[in-house]
């Protein structure tokens, strides 16, 4: 697993380097930056075995790393953390809302205002959307469902971009790897709302490691995002650091007191 976290003030870019283990989540090490030189410096530091060994990186969409784990983890498989996949969805998603949002806000306030108040049930699972029970909601005259208050505010703007994302959002989840690719590349994105584009062409462009994704389901940067928040209680209960070194130390020393001893098995995928 690999991320950033925001470190001190004079470490170059403000971001550090964090990497941990997938499997028991233990921090292996800190890098001052995350800049591709330091960090070619800092691998490069490990034997090409030891290297090849390593069989999966889970990283978010930063495509920088991409190139420098091809270079330094020859046998390693690439995944993308779906968290930041369905967030990049749900952010283009909600842009699409506003904007279809802010044409009204002089034209038609009363829409207006259900587009603003709604914005949870645009990014809610369709799927999970309250079909048959009818009550008193509110801004609306007549008694709604959740569906029936999004299927009002979707028109012909947000109708193609509403769908796809959450169509890609629902296979993605089941790791239907084949139905996803084929939606995902059968879009047209003349269909779909200008704020949506360029999130389709990066998925179509890491489609590979997306594969990793869904192949891998149970390797996520979830644990990775737990530490940098411990980071940022440390710091917080510090009053801040201004030395990298000092920062670097108390969180190995962190995690080295209270790293849990029980092994997590990870299920591996079935090789035909």
């Amino acid at each position: 697993m690999m991320d950033e976290f925001k470190s001190v003030k004079n470490v170059i870019g403000k971001m550090s380097f964090i990497y941990a283990d997938a499997v028991s989540h233990r921090i292996v090490d800190v890098v001052a930056d995350r800049k591709l030189k330091s960090l070619k410096d800092h691998f490069y530091r490990y034997s090409l075995k030891l290297r090849q060994k390593v069989k999966t990186v889970t990283i978010d969409m930063y495509e920088p790393y991409m190139s420098l784990i091809k270079q330094l983890f020859p046998n390693a498989k690439i995944i993308i953390d779906r968290f930041h996949i369905v967030q990049s969805l749900n952010r283009a998603l909600n842009m699409s809302r506003v904007h279809v949002m802010n044409c009204y806000r002089t034209s038609n306030r009363p829409l207006y205002n259900k587009y603003k108040s709604y914005w949870k049930l645009f990014l809610k699972p369709f799927e999970t959307l309250e079909a048959f029970n009818y009550h008193k909601v509110h801004l609306f005259k007549e008694w709604k469902t959740e569906k029936g208050i999004i299927n009002y505010l979707l028109g012909v703007e947000l109708f193609n971009t509403y769908h796809y994302v959450h169509e890609l959002r629902r296979l993605l989840k089941e790791n239907q790897i084949e139905k996803f690719n084929h939606k995902l590349f059968s879009i047209h994105l003349s269909d779909v709302c200008p704020k949506l584009r360029p999130v389709i062409r990066t998925l179509r462009r890491l489609a590979a490691f997306i594969e990793n994704t869904m192949t891998y389901s149970n390797l996520t940067n979830g644990p990775l995002e737990g530490i940098n928040n411990k980071i940022k209680l440390i710091k917080r209960v510090s009053f801040g650091y201004r030395n990298y070194d000092n920062l670097r130390n108390r969180i190995i020393i962190t995690s080295r007191l209270f790293a849990s001893t029980t092994k997590k098995e990870i299920k591996q995928p079935k090789v035909a």
